[in-house]
């Protein structure tokens, strides 16, 4: 007791040893603060930590150790570190391959700890799972989890957070399911807090029966699935491409060409001397709304992709390639036509269009609102366009083949010859149309037709969900619902599906709000719930805030789970194959969800390792 007591007041016997232990322990947790945040700059670049060599001063021994020796020409505390390992005057040095690991798994511990405590304030959320083969060869299961928080100095804050990568050996419906459950169960959040469900259009996903989605809510009938919009789009694109001959031929002939000049340095070159804005992309397999790429390069550099085809003949004449020559030559007749210049241009309008909504649906902002309102816009554009769009790509395409010289007149088609047959009608006689008309029937109405019933098709999953919301989308919408007494019922609906308002009650401050709400927050559910809660009215909107959080936590994309994946690619690439999972999921949390890292407080970070040193210790 008094020993203890001459150590607080620094009057002990052996105080001079105490103030250099004490010195001692300073300096030791200084230099693994510096480990600390090395190991994060790295894990957040998604650099490689560990060479050859897990030696200090050894020219191979990677990204870690060599940014340690940088800091420790220019810091004292890492400077007298290293001056001591020099000197072998310490074992324990802290840089060690297992210490680097240690400080990986803790900083994603540290993580997932500040995002369920988010999750929990939040109460509702909904889940975003996707799947992807690593370089490995091991299918990596993402999971993002989507909530809503309102704080009164912010306001409604929408984020989706990345959790975790499973490493799943069952890929059906039920595996799937187990895995998420599981986790779940193990970080204390009630499955019958979930609201919402999102996930490509697999059918171990969207299965009605045996699929994720479906088993989730056999759990919880409230937690509402939203098939992923970015993937349905590309669909729409996909079927939209299939829809004619010419169509399939159409970027048949873009791939070709990106191969003539993509395959040799030299070609790439007599490409790059004519086109120097733009360049050739490579269609992708996948993203068939990002061909838009392919297409623009043509849409506005088609007479300098023309000349660059001609000084490629020449060029392969010098070099007698007669292959080269042929192709390109084939390719230079192909695009000089009045046809490929309207396909062209045609395909841009379309691509451009729904390109533009997939880019936008990807923010984690984006909210159901948003989506029903753009899968409008583009349904009305494709309608317009059926109407006049073909007129107006022809006056686009005018100037480009007046600068080319070519005429704008489509090939005539060639028509079989039948036997006629005397005991027919001669109404019955097969009808001759015109070039253009040909053109319009085989190409361009069974595209536009095509996308217009892909996409009234694959979005008619949503209509069950917007009728259910579709009053609180804006206060116009809350207006007409009012102007047709429809808005009681509604609430009733939406007070038997959820179970989390009060229906009476929400009716009430809906009209509330019709009259006391300015009108610049008319626009979203987001400024609406912005506006209560930044004016903190929580408690006098309580069932419409609820309500609105609860619109605002349903997901529209997995695009979160995807931009996983590109972390995932630049973690764990050729020379990483061999990352153990628990060192890939710590890695992966720190680089995506870095805001959250730098967030976290360093000296509990410290505090945290020194614990567990001693706890192993002991």
């Amino acid at each position: 007791m008094i020993y203890k007591k001459r150590l607080l007041t620094q009057t002990a016997i052996d105080q001079t040893y105490q103030n250099l232990m004490q010195l001692e322990i300073e300096h030791r947790k200084a230099v693994i603060h510096r480990v600390i945040a090395i190991i994060c700059h790295l894990a957040e670049q998604n650099q490689a930590l560990r060479g050859t060599s897990n030696v200090p001063f050894d020219d191979r021994n990677g990204n870690f150790l060599s940014l340690v020796e940088l800091m420790g020409q220019f810091d004292s505390v890492l400077n007298e570190h290293l001056k001591r390992i020099k000197d072998k005057e310490m074992k324990v040095h802290y840089l060690s391959p297992t210490i680097q690991n240690e400080i990986i798994n803790l900083v994603g511990e540290k993580i997932i700890e500040e995002i369920m405590r988010r999750v929990k304030l939040a109460k509702y959320y909904s889940v975003i799972m996707d799947c992807t083969p690593d370089l490995s060869h091991k299918e990596q299961l993402s999971l993002v989890l989507r909530i809503v928080n309102c704080e009164t100095s912010v306001g409604a804050a929408i984020s989706e957070h990345f959790v975790d990568f499973f490493d799943v050996k069952d890929t059906t419906g039920r595996g799937l399911t187990e895995i998420l459950v599981g986790f779940l169960q193990q970080h204390g959040l009630h499955i019958s807090d979930c609201r919402g469900q999102s996930y490509d259009n697999g059918s171990n996903m969207m299965g009605h029966k045996q699929g994720v989605q479906a088993r989730i809510l056999q759990m919880n009938s409230k937690a509402l699935c939203v098939p992923c919009s970015s993937h349905t789009l590309n669909l729409v694109v996909s079927d939209a491409a299939k829809s004619s001959v010419m169509s399939m031929s159409f970027f048949g002939l873009l791939q070709r060409l990106y191969n003539l000049f993509s395959s040799s340095v030299q070609r790439w070159a007599v490409l790059k001397q004519h086109v120097t804005q733009l360049t050739l992309k490579m269609l992708s397999t996948t993203r068939w709304e990002a061909r838009i790429d392919s297409v623009k390069v043509l849409r506005y550099h088609l007479p300098e992709v023309l000349e660059a085809l001609s000084a490629l003949q020449t060029f392969a004449v010098e070099k007698r390639d007669a292959e080269t020559l042929s192709t390109a030559k084939s390719l230079h007749s192909e695009m000089n036509t009045w046809r490929f210049l309207l396909c062209t241009i045609i395909w841009y309008n379309i691509l451009y269009q729904i390109n533009h909504m997939s880019k936008l649906l990807q923010s984690p902002n984006v909210s159901l609102e948003t989506l029903r309102r753009e899968t409008e816009g583009v349904r009305g554009y494709l309608m317009q366009f059926r109407e006049s769009g073909l007129s107006c790509c022809q006056s686009d395409a005018m100037d480009i083949a007046e600068e080319l010289k070519i005429e704008n007149i489509l090939p005539a088609k060639r028509q079989k010859r039948t036997p006629k047959h005397f005991d027919c009608d001669s109404a019955a006689e097969e009808t001759l149309h015109s070039p253009e008309e040909a053109f319009r029937r085989e190409f361009f109405l069974p595209l536009v037709d095509t996308a217009l019933r892909s996409l009234n098709d694959r979005f008619s999953k949503m209509e069950d969900v917007y009728a259910l919301y579709s009053f609180l989308f804006s206060k116009d919408n809350v207006r007409q619902a009012v102007k047709e007494n429809k808005l009681q019922v509604k609430c009733k609906t939406l007070e038997k599906m959820l179970h989390d308002i009060e229906a009476e009650d929400l009716v009430l401050e809906v009209t509330s709000a019709i009259h006391t709400f300015p009108d610049h927050v008319s626009t979203c559910p987001q400024d609406m719930l912005n506006y209560i809660c930044s004016e903190d009215m929580l408690d006098l909107y309580s069932n419409l805030s609820i309500a609105l959080r609860l619109l605002l936590t349903l997901p529209v994309t997995v695009a979160s789970g995807e931009r996983s994946f590109s972390a995932l690619k630049l973690i764990k690439s050729y020379l990483r194959s061999s990352m153990s999972q628990e060192r890939l999921r710590g890695l992966a949390l720190i680089s995506i969800e870095r805001n959250i890292r730098r967030s976290l407080n360093m000296d509990d970070l410290v505090t945290a390792f020194v614990r567990a040193k001693v706890r192993k210790r002991c």
